[in-house]
């Protein structure tokens, strides 16, 4: 242990707070080559005044009564929940009431750093020479990582959540499984000097990292890529004048960004390594950036070496205009991140205060995605007009594309479902499953009549909408079906079951990534008003589960994968992820599978096939015990999910992680190799690393580009 002075001695990155960004744009707006020495002029800000743009973000929430700098800043997943980090303590706030619900002890140095699981149960935060994680319900601590010599400057989960990459001043970078044996599992060695933020990229196959001593100016910064499997180096990019503070990937996974306190923002190519722009509007160091405004816009932080400069700045990342730049806060901004919904933007900073600012300014002066919007002359200064995104459906053989249909093709219909409107349909579904394929001709003359047009191949479907609905009944040819889909970077929602297979699943998401195309899964009882209102944490913490629902059977599938689906996803949305094991027990009429999730709660799954059972659940809470319920909506059964669907093809963000999907699936899976073994308790982890390794073999002889 070392005395208070000297921990703050060293120099104090937080949370470097990145969302995933790309960027590029022109020279007189600060966006420059990377080999022009000269620092641009941000002649932008007087292009963005002259039209009329946001000078400043309008301050919603400040966040006082820090005893020392605020290092580090993160939303939970809801957005209802603010952390900050501190000297030994993270702070956390209720975003609506703007007040303090819960302070965490620290045990050693300033947090530094914070990320928050993907179910948002977990809080994980870096200090000195240590990583603590705390249940986010129960603030009970968890665990503590020890190895690093220094302070942990940066944090970050693998896409999966399986691994947990750290960074460290003491110049190394370290790996660890976070599961139940929470062990170090590798070091990524190459820089030399201290590490001062960490990324992994979209895929999770590569690592990016910043290094450099921000005590020795006279020292250039470095940025390394590294392969996440054997931990070696791929490039190593000397650019950066001084040390680079953080790096972070841009969403398709195709560029990287870092900042650093030569006051640049840096941009490069991933495939070769090599540096493309430097945005270089800043006059201080910059310390953090967050991607926002559906990715057309990127907010950085500044401050430090002298007074002023503490600011922020909203770029336009195609043309360089700043939307926004003034001076948050009174000293350094340390830390940057935005909300879930991507309308609030959170800052934290040595001035010993957070602030929440509003982003709907930036939201409506981005110009709009092509994909959204109707392309207009540039010059033209008038609101955007937005265009219906124009869906196609593969597969007419369940009866969701008619009630789909009938929602987004009606003549009058909400907001919240508007915007997108099915024009074509592909009809071919199961090759072999009756109860599937003779619904396919009745299905056709249905749609029709909803002004659907019919066409006989994936490819020509393809040429004629922007978005996809995956609607086959049976899992087993989604794999197949999706693969043109993803190629064309065209946005994909897979209706249930998302494949035949544990293996299908995890190769659809591996392509998904690989073709840079978001896609999500769900069934629709996820977004039950009962399910969402145990998952957003009204009834306090969640101790339990048993769920139920009909549970036919279809031999061409796993068990569960055809029918029980349904009440595994209204398990999974309750409890969220983290199960350990699973163990089943059967009959002909009936199946009861029991999950242990890692922190010791125990979730079922009960699947009927004799009698009336209906969809639903207990849920055990902290308040009580709650019935889940069933459909809801009486706009349908099938409405609340087709909200999401439509925000999803509209801003590309999936409601649901690729990582709690997954796990669904592999629960799914274990249940059926339970039974197999007459109902021994089966851990997930060994069904996915079989099914992964299955995955990738499958995927090298289908994708050739």
């Amino acid at each position: 242990m070392f005395s208070k002075t000297q921990r703050i001695s060293f120099r104090v990155f937080g949370q470097i707070g990145f969302c995933s960004l790309f960027v590029f744009g022109l020279l007189a707006s600060g966006l420059v080559s990377a080999n022009v020495q000269e620092q641009p002029k941000p002649a932008a800000v007087k292009q963005a005044a002259k039209k009329g743009k946001s000078a400043k973000l309008d301050e919603t929430a400040r966040f006082a009564g820090f005893k020392d700098w605020v290092t580090s800043v993160a939303f939970d997943p809801s957005g209802k929940t603010l952390f900050t980090g501190t000297y030994e303590s993270i702070k956390q706030w209720d975003v609506a009431g703007k007040k303090l619900t819960a302070t965490l002890k620290v045990r050693s140095g300033y947090a530094k750093c914070l990320a928050i699981s993907a179910d948002g149960k977990t809080l994980i935060a870096g200090h000195y020479q240590g990583i603590t994680a705390w249940n986010t319900e129960t603030h009970k601590r968890l665990f503590t990582l020890k190895g690093h010599r220094g302070y942990v400057t940066d944090i970050a989960f693998s896409p999966n959540e399986e691994l947990l990459a750290s960074s460290s001043e003491d110049g190394s970078i370290r790996l660890w499984n976070i599961g139940s044996d929470r062990k170090e599992t590798g070091r990524f060695e190459g820089h030399d000097h201290p590490v001062n933020g960490i990324a992994f990229s979209p895929d999770g196959k590569t690592l990016a990292s910043a290094g450099g001593d921000v005590t020795r100016v006279t020292k250039k910064g470095e940025v390394i890529l590294w392969n996440v499997a054997d931990q070696k180096l791929l490039h190593k990019i000397v650019e950066h004048k001084r040390a680079a503070t953080g790096v972070r990937f841009a969403p398709k996974g195709d560029r990287l960004i870092s900042t650093s306190e030569d006051t640049t923002v840096n941009i490069y190519d991933i495939e070769t390594g090599k540096p493309l722009k430097f945005f270089g509007a800043h006059i201080r160091p910059t310390t953090s950036a967050v991607f926002v405004a559906e990715g057309k816009v990127v907010v950085t932080g500044s401050g430090g070496r002298m007074q002023g400069g503490n600011e922020l700045i909203a770029w336009e990342i195609d043309s360089g205009e700043i939307h926004a730049k003034f001076e948050g806060h009174k000293d350094k901004v340390t830390a940057l991140a935005v909300s879930p919904d991507g309308k609030t933007l959170a800052t934290a900073s040595i001035d010993k205060t957070a602030a929440l600012w509003s982003l709907g300014a930036i939201a409506a002066t981005a110009q709009p995605n092509e994909n959204i919007a109707a392309k207009e002359d540039a010059a033209d200064d008038k609101p955007k007009e937005v265009k219906e995104l124009r869906a196609g459906i593969i597969g007419l053989d369940t009866s969701h594309v008619i009630a789909f249909t009938k929602v987004l093709n009606a003549a009058e219909k909400d907001a919240e479902v508007q915007g997108v409107r099915v024009v074509a349909a592909y009809p071919k579904g199961s090759p072999d499953i009756e109860s599937s394929t003779k619904r396919v001709p009745g299905y056709i003359e249905q749609i029709k009549k909803m002004d659907v047009e019919i066409v006989d191949s994936i490819p020509a479907l393809l040429e004629k909408v922007d978005v996809v609905l995956l609607e086959t009944n049976d899992g087993r040819p989604h794999l197949e079906q999706v693969l043109p889909v993803l190629k064309a970077g065209k946005r994909v929602f897979i209706d249930k079951p998302i494949a035949g297979s544990l293996t299908d699943s995890i190769a659809i998401f591996e392509a998904g990534k690989h073709y840079k195309t978001p896609l999500f899964s769900s069934s629709s009882l996820r977004f039950t008003t009962g399910a969402q209102a145990l998952r957003s944490g009204k009834y306090g913490a969640i101790q339990g589960c048993n769920a139920h629902s009909p549970c036919s059977l279809e031999k061409t599938h796993p068990d569960f994968f055809w029918y029980g689906i349904h009440g595994v996803e209204t398990l999974f949305t309750v409890m969220g992820a983290g199960c350990d094991s699973v163990s089943r027990a059967t009959t002909a009429d009936f199946d009861m599978a029991m999950g242990v999730w890692k922190d010791g709660r125990i979730g079922t799954f009960r699947g009927i096939r004799k009698g009336s059972g209906g969809y639903g659940g207990t849920a055990f809470t902290a308040k009580g015990v709650q019935e889940i319920g069933s459909y809801d909506s009486k706009r349908g059964p099938y409405y609340n999910l087709l909200i999401e669907v439509v925000k999803f093809f509209k801003g590309g963000e999936v409601p649901i992680s690729e990582a709690e999907t997954l796990e669904i699936y592999a629960f799914m899976e274990a249940a059926d190799e339970s039974k197999r073994q007459g109902g021994a308790q089966i851990k997930l982890a060994d069904v996915m690393k079989k099914a992964r390794a299955e995955a990738d073999a499958k995927l090298k002889a289908m994708i050739k580009d």
